[in-house]
């Protein structure tokens, strides 16, 4: 009873570090063109209740779905959202990978931990993963998928588990392939980059089971079931619940164009091999701190270890517990490959390899506890597991810290190795002369035209929501001739043909958007007066 007590106050206590981490500030980092370009999107469908798929320049529908809930909360309109209704959906989201990460069970039942101390860890530390809660603060994809392939692992596990006893209808063949099918449904539908992740797991199948026995755990029946379950929930998201079919077939076709483009054409993402590893694993910026992850690769070298070996002795006989142990080792090393191959690299595409290896390392954490317990002498095994106990404070104190730095003053600061492309502090500046001039013409009727190519123009869509006579163009001579724009944002190389058209008494001023790109601001002179 007391052991039971002090788990469940370990287990509010990990939670709320996790709440702890997220929720504060929410509103202080500016908006990332990414996340104001959802955020936009997703402003579109609360203001008209119509969502059209677009492979081009979005990822999947749920996001935007899910992010009703929370602007209606507070909001009637996208012009009275704050940053708080868009990046509390990513915060929720990772909470939830926490909750669903106590269905992948114990060693006694068949399940990924060994024992309480490794799911503890593995918890603490996707709590405190300065990688993961840096993202969960971000309104993009990355947090849902994690959440949703967690989901994938537990019904994927459980549907095996239920092949081989009979229990509750929860534990039955049919309803685990229906729900491993609702999350991969949901994993397509939230970003493309799920056939990957998809992909690493096909793979570590084939090598823990073999195609012939993998073949024998799946019926024809519960195979069909999982099918349609994900193509129906896939379905009724890009079909925007059937009001649009047009979605199904983009998401079918021209989302393989669009990706491969991206993939292998867009030089300004693209990074060698080991980009990813570099900023979750041992980061440093110049005279910056030291960023680093790395603390985890040790118990979860151990659980892959202690599964080869297991492997090696039983093979076809291995427990339930082994085969997970390998499979998510395998799945894990897998994605971090295949994303390591590709040279379209953004550094929030690791979450879902890294979250693989913290549930790898929760095992190798339960399975040193283990050991410990068998230590002959009573002082040596006290020794053990204070040494343990001091290493994962200290390796939690040290990834608190991080993230004080990743989630505070260097939340858009290039020493954060998580910053990337970010909108820069210049850029608040941009916003606020743009308020002033405004406030001092027609208030939020101002007219103000923006001629800037379509990717520098992010985030200011979003900062401009309020703004009732917003034009956008991609240069000045665009703007009809019959157009007199009050205040004018222009590309750096449009700031002469900005100046010809609208006056040369315009009160003129460069600010950097993010690194790299400067635009110009042309507003009337009693403006800045």
């Amino acid at each position: 009873m007391k052991k039971n007590a002090l788990y469940i106050a370990a287990l509010i206590a990990v939670f709320a570090a996790a709440l702890a981490l997220r929720i504060p500030q929410l509103d202080q980092k500016p908006l990332h063109g990414d996340e104001a370009n959802q955020a936009v999107r997703a402003g579109m469908l609360m203001d008209s209740g119509v969502y059209h798929y677009d492979p081009a320049d979005h990822h999947g529908p749920v996001m935007y779905f899910a992010a009703m809930p929370f602007c209606r909360a507070t909001a009637s309109s996208f012009a009275e959202t704050t940053e708080w209704n868009f990046r509390l959906v990513t915060v929720a989201f990772s909470v939830l990978t926490m909750v669903l990460m106590l269905g992948l069970g114990f060693k006694s039942a068949g399940g990924l931990f060994s024992n309480r101390s490794g799911m503890l860890f593995a918890l603490l530390f996707t709590a405190l993963s300065p990688a993961l809660t840096y993202y969960s603060r971000f309104f993009i994809q990355e947090s849902m998928l994690v959440c949703f392939l967690t989901g994938m692992l537990i019904c994927g596990h459980g549907y095996l588990r239920s092949r081989e006893s009979t229990g509750n209808l929860l534990l039955k063949p049919a309803v685990m392939a229906a729900l491993f099918g609702l999350f991969a449904g949901l994993c397509i539908a939230t970003k493309e980059t799920a056939v990957l992740s998809f992909a690493a797991m096909f793979v570590a199948a084939l090598t823990v089971f073999g195609p012939k026995r993998l073949l024998q755990f799946w019926s024809s029946r519960d195979a069909l079931i999982a099918t349609g379950s994900a193509i129906l929930v896939a379905v009724l998201f890009f079909s925007s619940f059937f009001t649009y079919p047009q979605g199904v077939a983009d998401a079918l076709f021209a989302t393989v164009k669009t990706y491969f483009f991206r993939a292998t054409k867009v030089p300004e993402h693209q990074h060698p091999w080991n980009f990813y590893l570099k900023i979750i694993f041992w980061f440093k910026y110049g005279r910056g701190p030291l960023w680093s992850e790395a603390g985890v690769l040790i118990p979860a070298a151990v659980a892959l270890g202690v599964a080869v070996t297991t492997w090696v002795k039983k093979k076809t006989a291995a427990t339930a517990h082994t085969r997970f142990v390998l499979f998510l080792a395998v799945y894990t090393l897998v994605l971090t490959f295949i994303y390591s191959a590709i040279p379209y690299k953004t550094p929030w595409c690791a979450l879902s390899f890294l979250h693989g290896a913290i549930l790898l390392a929760g095992v190798g954490a339960g399975y040193i506890i283990d050991r410990s317990a068998q230590l002959p002498t009573r002082a040596l095994r006290t020794l053990a597991y204070l040494s343990a106990l001091w290493l994962t404070a200290w390796l939690a104190a040290a990834h608190t810290l991080q993230n004080q730095r990743a989630c505070g003053k260097l939340a858009a600061d290039p020493r954060n190795p998580y910053v990337y492309a970010h909108t820069g502090r210049d850029a608040m500046e941009l916003v606020a002369s743009i308020e002033r001039a405004a406030a001092a013409a027609q208030g939020f009727d101002t007219f103000i035209a923006i001629a800037v190519p379509t990717p520098d123009t992010w985030p200011l869509p979003w900062y401009l929501r309020r703004y009732r006579n917003v034009g956008y163009w991609t240069r000045i001579d665009q703007i009809p001739a019959s157009l007199q724009p009050t205040i004018i944002v222009a590309a750096a190389d449009q700031g002469d043909a900005a100046a010809e058209r609208f006056g040369k008494d315009m009160q003129a001023n460069f600010f950097g958007i993010r690194p790299g790109i400067l635009l110009n601001l042309f507003v009337p002179p009693e403006a800045e007066e």
